[in-house]
């Protein structure tokens, strides 16, 4: 009886501890490159995961802004995970992503239950999503140069009749 609850608790430990060993991971990313008739911005962040044990079997992203959403798996050890911010808002840089499998997912649930922070839970993997700012149009819009124009065409044809006049 001893025998078979030791065996058990040495495998709660070893499941406790941490089945997927140390994880990296590298990215690639793609951002909205044109916002000249868009409102918000969109950001695409995949990146392939290899740790030395067991990958994991889902895992869910946390960004800067607090929110928590699940990660597409999109092949073997490639995942991916997308987000929308406005435009007035968005910036290029990097965004710092915290990754949690299940169980980390459990632990951030509890957290935001309870009111404490969600940057106390341990992550399995923080990665660095490299994100691009977005053209957002000419700093003048080609109707008020054409206005402008006209105008100072008009002011310099008067003055010249005014002066040709006299």
């Amino acid at each position: 009886m001893s025998r078979q609850l030791f065996a058990i608790c040495l495998i709660a430990a070893v499941c406790a501890s941490g089945v997927y060993g140390s994880c990296k991971a590298t990215v690639s990313s793609f951002s909205t490159q044109d916002a000249t008739i868009l409102t918000q911005l969109a950001h695409v962040g995949e990146f392939t995961l290899q740790c030395s044990g067991a990958a994991p079997a889902s895992l869910f992203a946390e960004f800067p802004c607090g929110k928590v959403v699940p990660v597409a798996k999109v092949g073997d050890n490639k995942y991916q995970v997308s987000w929308v911010e406005d435009i007035k808002q968005g910036s290029s840089g990097n965004v710092q992503v915290r990754l949690f499998d299940e169980d980390g997912y459990a632990n951030v649930r509890k957290a935001q239950r309870d009111g404490d922070k969600v940057s106390s839970v341990k992550s399995l993997l923080d990665i660095s999503v490299p994100t691009k700012g977005a053209y957002k149009g000419p700093w003048i819009k080609a109707e008020l140069l054409a206005a402008f124009l006209v105008g100072g065409f008009a002011y310099f044809a008067f003055t010249t009749k005014g002066k040709v006049q006299s």
